[in-house]
């Protein structure tokens, strides 16, 4: 009885990990960065703890309303880089990965004229 009893309950943990969805990583750090009218920024997002993931994509909305959508710029074995520019101020960022996603570096720079 004891065995099967055992038996049952792993199989109903594994069947909940299975079952259970990858979470989103947001945003833990930083929202608001902006640069002087002007210039635009450029924003460096790293996911951390990916466990090994595949290349994912990245969603950053700025004040100016856009949003961009980005593949991941370098992918290590537990964390991807993404590498986004915007004259807006950051809103939200979020990834399609498990982990931890955090703004890793802002810059401002001038904005290129043709």
């Amino acid at each position: 009885m004891r065995k099967y009893v055992a038996v049952a309950c792993l199989t109903t943990l594994a069947s909940v990990a299975i079952a259970t969805p990858v979470v989103a990583a947001e945003l833990s750090n930083g929202s608001g960065q902006s640069c002087p009218e002007g210039s635009v920024g450029t924003y460096h997002f790293v996911n951390n703890q990916t466990g090994g993931a595949a290349a994912g994509t990245l969603t950053a909305s700025f004040s100016d309303g856009t949003v961009w959508v980005v593949g991941a710029d370098k992918v290590l074995q537990n964390t991807q880089h993404f590498i986004v520019e915007s004259e807006g101020a950051l809103v939200s960022a979020s990834t399609n990965l498990p982990g931890r996603l955090v703004l890793s570096d802002f810059s401002c720079g001038d904005v290129k004229k043709d």
